[in-house]
This record gives structure tokens, C-alpha cells and sequence, in this order.
């Protein structure tokens, strides 16, 4: 979700919204010709679009980051990881998704430097205990432990979703969304089956980024199609948004 968009500036707007289908991508990078209140005008191809700001980007890119442990890697966290990696490369080009494998704090903060700048949403995959996520060689560490590891200095708030089990949880989710790169945090509320938790990221996704909805109405209609009775925390700022 972009505010304060100025002429000249560079945005994505989902390709969706101009109803073209023949682009490599979801979207469509583009500069704003014009704006009016809450929207902006685009041309492309010779025509005219206006556009709600709500729905447009200034930066698309998605890092995944699979925090593993040496116990379920193999049957759990890499068929996962897999499995969301190659649903963003049907989203975004190869240029605008990444993906990391993580045993320490050590190697997060030493990816989080060199790649923070590049990318707006942050995908976590491993396990969960309510409180903290487990890292194979530093054990639990909490949302104050991971603080300054990733609010470094010029860090962009970004949206996190972790599909870690219990990672939608208050003692989790209400400090992690409180920290200052930190635009709004999704996670499960309860144990999370791994099928579940790709299917919840998928549908979220496509809500989100492929048809331009916003965190709140994407997160809604993802949790309305999730299996299996899963339940989901949206978190923004230290607060539970209601009705999630």
C-alpha cells in the first residue's frame, strides 16, 4: 500500500487492474502521470487508468527465510520452503524473490544487511513456541532478541508473515509488530500443518499482491479459505486488528 504518491514517481500497480494478461509478472511498474485525492492516473498502452493508491506499491519484492532446525528440515520445513518459493516465482520475476536458509542469528543479521533494501515482504518459515521463533544453533529467540538484527538504520517497514506454529501469538506477534521495520505481522494462533500454512500464504498472496487488496481485506479473505479450522493473527503497530 502506497501513500503520498507523486507525479513522476515510480510505482506496481497488479496487472489485473488495467486487464492485461500478457505480462511476465503480476505487475506492472509504471510512473504516476497524475493524482487526485486518494487515486492516481497511469497510461499504458495509449490508455488512461485510474487507479486507488490502497492498491498500488512502491517496492514489490519477497524474501523468504527458512529459520530450520536439524530435526524436521527434511520432511517439514524444505517441502515447505520449496513449495512458497516457487509460488512467488509465479508472482514476481526470479530478480524479485529470494530465498535463505538460516541456523543462527549470526547468518540472519549478515543476510538481513546486504538484502533488507531490496525487498517489502518477508516470508518466515520455521518453528514456533508462542513467544519465539527456534533457530538450530541459538535456540529461542524472541521479537526483543531479533530487534536489533533487523531495525538497522535505513531498514523499510515491511509486512512479515510467519508460518511458524503459535506465531500469531500475543507474547510474538505484539512485540514483533511493534518494531520499527515492522509494517504489519501475520502468524498462526495455533499449531500450523505445513500444507495449511502454504495454503494460507498462497491465498493471502494472490489477495494481496495480485489483486491489490490491502493487508486488512487480503489477511480477511486468505483466513475465510484457509482448511481445517486454522486460525491467524494479523498484528499491526503492537495491536491486534480486530477481527483477525
Amino acid at each position: 500500500m502506497a501513500k503520498n504518491l507523486a507525479v513522476g514517481e515510480m510505482i506496481y500497480v497488479p496487472a489485473a487492474l488495467v486487464d492485461v494478461e500478457d505480462l511476465p509478472s503480476a505487475f506492472l511498474r509504471t510512473a504516476v502521470e497524475d493524482v487526485a485525492g486518494r487515486k492516481v492516473r497511469i497510461t499504458f498502452r495509449g490508455a488512461d487508468h485510474w487507479i486507488a493508491s490502497s492498491r498500488c506499491q512502491r517496492n514489490v519484492g519477497l524474501l523468504i527465510i527458512c529459520i530450520s532446525d536439524w530435526a524436521t528440515e527434511a520432511t517439514l520445513l524444505d517441502p515447505l520452503s520449496k513449495t512458497v518459493l516457487q509460488f512467488c516465482r509465479l508472482l514476481v520475476p526470479d530478480d524479485q524473490v529470494r530465498f535463505y536458509k538460516v541456523r543462527s542469528i549470526a547468518e540472519l543479521r549478515a543476510i538481513w544487511v546486504r538484502e533488507h533494501a531490496t525487498y517489502s515482504h518477508v516470508i518466515l518459515i520455521g518453528h514456533g513456541n508462542g513467544s519465539a521463533v527456534q533457530f538450530a544453533n541459538d535456540r529461542w529467540q524472541t521479537a526483543a532478541q531479533l530487534d536489533p538484527v533487523l531495525s538497522i538504520p535505513g531498514a523499510a517497514a515491511k509486512y512479515f508473515v510467519n508460518l511458524a506454529c503459535q506465531g500469531g501469538q500475543a507474547p510474538l506477534g505484539k512485540p514483533f509488530s511493534s518494531l520499527e521495520v515492522c509494517d504489519s505481522y501475520i502468524g498462526a494462533f495455533h499449531s500450523v500443518h505445513g500444507a495449511i500454512a502454504s495454503q494460507f500464504l498462497q491465498s493471502f498472496l494472490i489477495h494481496h499482491l495480485l489483486q491489490g487488496e490491502t493487508t486488512k481485506v487480503a489477511f480477511r479473505h486468505a483466513r475465510e479459505r484457509v482448511s481445517g479450522g486454522t486460525s491467524f493473527r494479523l498484528w499491526r503497530h503492537g495491536a491486534l486488528i480486530p477481527n483477525s
